[in-house]
């Protein structure tokens, strides 16, 4: 029994099974998680170790190699990038595409677990695995008021708490708090005076401050437990610890030489909202968490919070569920109108009860669609909605063919019964076929390397899962409702179709035309592509890999001088807040959230007093645009005194490619690095429209360096280890024990100097330390100090030094246009171009620099790697599409015919970014690979009807004339359904759809001129193949006379 007739025959089974479908869809789309973009996982991770006091170039030599030596030889490891600077080392390594990411993250521990050697006071290594959801905060809640450093940080403590108890949230991370700390602050004065060192304290505190076990003991017939109780209960305990007795008997306490304080750490951070201090707490999501009610609970948590805290000021920033709902909102709408059009264009030909028929698809296909997402671990998200409103169109073309041959039959007479068996099998193969070709263009997509690739890889698999769905319904339950709810046509109720058949009688009378002068139409078209191709190739068309959309987000990134302390980097903040809140674009700002030293940087965030970074969030409507809002910034901070640099950034949306100019030179010697980095920024500095120009070696704080005398260390039985701690501990400050009091908290007890005694070399020369024989000996006397310069910030890349320099594509006159810079452009420049033999500013790199390696990175690498996997999907989409269409035809031949519309689609693509003033970017190459699968479709059918003429005997013109009349109106169906599909969302200018819009219009346009071509182009094309295989007798058919002989063709 076929597929039609089981379905027309078990129409209670079908119609139970649609039922299912719509009750378990609509549960679905409603649980279903939802988030901003695809949980994307990186494939890489970041490795963190903190040695707070050593410099860059110790970190490189004691952390940075022995980790990178360690980890190198792991399998599937793309690369490797190492930062070392003051106090800590990053290590981020990047994993190949088709790695293991489960494994490699095992086999990643597994190497860290054998690095022994690392320095003893180092911190034991931070392995974090990032994906979006790790990088990307679902919102950030801003607190303030006028409460205590300790009680604010309870607040926040509390705050987080109650959002971990939220079910969704992963964590919660707490910036611009202050842990609580007990400080022992020795005075040099007074410890020389009783003889004494800050090891003696340390000691002391650590013999003093603990409570031991000591088992069980019977007294009778009652067991005890045994304790030694002498943890401090409070800080005079503290105070009155005796370190030793001197000569006459009196008890040297630690208050007789140190202060002890009950006090917070120092202040690393400092968080802003609007230039007012503030704690910022950022919230991430669960994976399988909707975001719009998560925030929801988030938001009415917050507003009770208020409620029990007197005085607390909390605001929600960055709430990424507003950018969901507005997405959803919008495809939403986009998808509604959709709808509505192509049951417009379905009623105009077809009729509303069948109209009905194909657009009761559309839901069916949807719900069905939801449905199976779950299994390929996919979130409802921007790039899924996407999909969903791109495939509105074509899930209704199988639906649209089987319903116009059905509809054939109906018209000749039969029963709907018959006519829904008959028209469904006979349509069968040549449907699955066309859907088989569409979902071939898509699936190859999951090919795509580099972070594009991972970000795309949600859209080929949602495209093909709809399809799938469509084909389900147009083969499975189309034809059981078209046998129960059809009507028979009878002469009586018979009506004329006036708009078709005006179109074919038009038709006709023009593919007579093409088939007479065929050679100076296939000429007049190739003409047409070549011209399409040379306004890419003369940039007539411009290109942006991904083009950047408006945020409503600034973020700007500066640092001061090295070695800048918190506060004065802080108050030169508080001078380019001051002029934000005060210039005439503040009316766009909604507010300002700063971070002073810190900075995030890829995905990373970098930890310094000199670093600062200020997230400038806008209203929706602005009065002043993106770029005028930084130039008013820009021009207040060239003449700022007190900054060294800074750069305005990308929020982080979407996948991170990277900054839109990023060079890496390779080598060893630093000093050469730096000027080769100096040399590429002049370069980019003469490029009209590169900005933000900045590179990564930044100059470190003086260091003091201690050589040890290793003789007299000897002689004294004192170690490096013995130096290096103590000048540590009185420098920095060394955590020696805990603190709880009466309370389960634990809080660090830290030892240190007093800091005005060890604000200059004098004082730090003449620290003391006890020798072996118990007799305390300044450091000078065993070490000799020098001062030197170092680097704040040391990075290798594969185990190599590189320095980077990185700047942002901006807007610059040329020619009394305003233009957009383009990355592409900018590495010609510099790199020339192989096409034109053009020379760029920097072709003799090799000759200049010899033992120098110089590459691009950030978008123009995410170009490379995700152009060849493109070019590779597209080559594989084309010979899947090629094995559908021979399995098909049972031919080599006639699938190139039905393939001739792919390449001519192109001109379609080129004239709608034209017309539309649309960058060509990856999204419109992404399109010309679905393209590719579409507009084959129709092809298929009529070469499928063409064959049939032929087999019955029908000479060939006839045979090419008959089938493009016969297939005429689900060529035109199908085509116009999915580009009214489209329409919505080429026409809307939300921002919502801003990203994807050059996609839309590409195959819009594309499938337009290939619906054209296909009606004219593939029976063009057909009789010039058969004419010829006719000539040399390779053919299968009979009749092969010229168009001259044709009786009945200029009839």
């Amino acid at each position: 029994m076929s597929i039609a007739k089981f379905s027309v025959n078990n129409s209670v089974l079908i119609n139970m099974l649609m039922i299912v479908v719509f009750i378990v869809g609509i549960y679905t789309m409603i649980e279903i998680p939802k988030e901003e973009m695809p949980a994307v996982d990186f494939g890489s991770f970041i490795i963190i170790v903190m040695y707070p006091g050593v410099s860059s170039a110790e970190m490189e030599q004691l952390v940075i190699q022995k980790i990178e030596e360690e980890i190198a030889d792991i399998d599937n490891i793309d690369y490797i990038e190492s930062t070392a600077t003051e106090g800590r080392a990053t290590v981020y390594v990047v994993f190949e595409p088709d790695a293991d990411i489960d494994k490699a993250e095992n086999d990643l521990r597994s190497e860290l677990d054998k690095v022994r050697d690392l320095p003893g006071d180092a911190e034991d290594p931070l392995m974090i695995r990032l994906n979006m959801r790790e990088v990307n905060e679902m919102c950030a809640v801003v607190i303030g008021g006028d409460f205590s450093g300790n009680a604010i940080r309870e607040i926040s403590e509390d705050l987080r708490d109650g959002f971990l108890d939220i079910e969704y949230v992963s964590k919660v991370s707490i910036h611009g708090t202050r842990e609580r700390e007990i400080w022992i602050e020795g005075d040099a004065n007074k410890l020389d005076e009783y003889g004494l060192s800050l090891n003696d304290l340390q000691n002391v505190v650590n013999m003093r401050n603990m409570n031991v076990p000591g088992g069980t003991v019977k007294f009778g017939r009652v067991e005890f437990i045994v304790r030694t109780v002498g943890e401090f209960e409070d800080t005079q305990e503290i105070n009155d610890l005796v370190i030793r007795m001197d000569a006459n008997g009196r008890a040297i306490r630690i208050q007789d030489v140190a202060t002890v304080k009950d006090t917070l750490e120092e202040r690393a951070i400092i968080s802003k909202l609007d230039g007012n201090p503030s704690v910022t707490l950022f919230v991430y999501k669960k994976a399988d968490g909707n975001i719009i009610k998560v925030m929801k609970d988030i938001s009415k948590y917050v507003e009770n919070f208020k409620k029990d805290v007197p005085g607390l000021e909390a605001t929600i920033r960055n709430d990424g569920s507003i950018d969901v709902k507005n997405s959803v909102n919008t495809l939403g709408t986009s998808a509604f109108f959709g709808v509505i059009l192509v049951f417009i264009s379905l009623f105009v030909f077809l009729g509303w009860r069948n109209a009905l028929f194909a657009a009761f698809g559309i839901p069916f296909s949807f719900l069905l669609t939801f449905i199976l997402m779950q299994y390929f671990d996919v979130t409802m998200n921007t790039l899924t909605l996407f999909g969903l409103v791109l495939v509105l169109g074509m899930i209704v073309d199988d639906a649209i063919i089987v319903l116009e041959n059905v509809h054939r039959y109906v018209e000749q007479g039969m029963s709907t019964k018959e006519a829904a068996i008959k028209g469904t099998q006979e349509i069968m193969w040549p449907v699955i076929a066309a859907v088989s070709t569409t979902a071939a263009a898509f699936v190859p997509m999951l090919m795509m390397q580099g972070m594009m690739g991972k970000f795309m890889r949600v859209f080929p698999i949602v495209v093909s899962l709809a399809l799938l769905a469509s084909l389900f319904e147009s083969l499975v339950i189309l034809p059981s409702h078209i046998a129960d709810f059809s009507k028979p046509v009878t002469p009586e109720n018979k009506k004329p179709h006036k708009i078709h058949d005006a179109l074919v009688k038009k038709y006709k009378r023009a593919i007579k035309f093409v088939l007479r002068h065929r050679f100076l139409f296939v000429l007049t078209v190739i003409t047409a592509l070549i011209l399409s191709i040379m306004t890419i190739v003369f940039r007539l068309v411009p290109f942006e890999f991904f083009p950047a959309q408006t945020p409503k987000t600034i973020i700007l990134r500066l640092q001061t001088p090295i070695g800048t302390n918190l506060d004065v980097t802080n108050g030169v903040v508080s001078n380019i807040e001051e002029y934000i809140s005060t210039m005439k674009e503040r009316e766009d700002i909604e507010a300002v959230v700063t971070t002073v030293g810190m900075m995030a940087r890829n995905h990373r965030w970098d930890t310094k007093t000199n670093n600062a970074q200020l997230r400038i969030d806008l209203i929706d409507d602005l009065t002043f645009s993106h770029d005028q809002i930084k130039n008013s910034i820009r021009s207040f901070l060239k003449g700022l005194p007190g900054l060294y640099t800074y750069q305005f950034a990308k929020p982080n949306q979407g996948p991170p490619t990277g900054n839109d100019v990023e060079i890496r030179v390779k080598g060893d010697n630093l000093e050469r690095l730096e000027y080769i980095g100096n040399i590429i920024k002049d370069e980019l500095a003469n490029i009209p429209g590169v900005a933000d120009i900045e590179d990564s070696f930044i100059p470190g704080k003086k260091e003091v360096q201690i050589v040890p005398k290793h003789e007299k260390l000897a002689v004294y039985g004192l170690t490096v280890s013995q130096i290096a701690g103590l000048v540590r501990t009185a420098s920095y400050g060394s955590t020696i024990s805990q603190y709880r009091g009466k309370g389960t908290d634990e809080y660090d007890i830290v030892l240190r100097l007093q800091e005005d005694q060890i604000d200059d070399l004098n004082n730090l020369e003449n620290l003391k330390i006890r020798t072996i024989k118990g007799d305390l000996i300044a450091l000078k006397d065993l070490a000799e100090f020098e001062i030197i310069s170092g680097l704040s910030q040391i990075n290798h890349r594969n185990k190599k030094r590189i320095i980077t320099v990185t700047g942002n594509n901006s807007f610059y006159q040329a020619d009394n246009k305003t233009k957009k810079r383009t990355t592409d452009e900018v590495v010609q420049i510099l790199m020339g171009s192989k096409i034109t033999g053009e020379q760029g500013t920097l072709s003799n790199f090799q000759q200049r620099f010899p033992g120098y390696q110089l590459e691009f990175g950030g978008v123009a690498e995410e170009q490379r790697k995700s152009y060849n996997s493109l070019f590779l999907a597209f080559g594989v989409a084309l010979l899947l599409i090629f094995t559908i269409l021979a399995a098909q035809f049972k031919s080599y031949v006639q699938p190139f015919i039905v393939m001739m519309t792919i390449p001519f689609s192109l001109i379609g693509v080129i004239v709608g970014l034209l017309v539309t003033g649309l960058p060509a970017s990856l999204n419109s190459l992404v399109a010309v690979v679905a393209l590719a699968g579409v507009v084959v479709n129709d092809s298929l059918v009529l070469v499928d009807f063409v064959n049939r003429e032929r087999e019955r005997g029908v000479d060939r013109w006839n045979s090419l004339i008959n089938a493009g009349a016969l297939r005429l109106r689900p060529i035109i169906l199908t085509s116009v359904t999915t580009i009214f599909g489209l329409m919505p969302m080429m026409l809307s200018t939300a921002e919502a759809v801003a990203d994807w819009k050059p996609m839309a219009v590409s195959i819009a346009f594309g499938l337009a001129f290939a619906t054209i071509l296909t009606l004219f182009l593939i029976p063009v094309i057909y009789s010039l193949i058969d004419s010829f295989f006719g000539k040399i007798g390779i053919t299968r058919f009979k009749t092969h006379m010229s168009y001259k002989e044709c009786v009945d063709c200029d009839e």
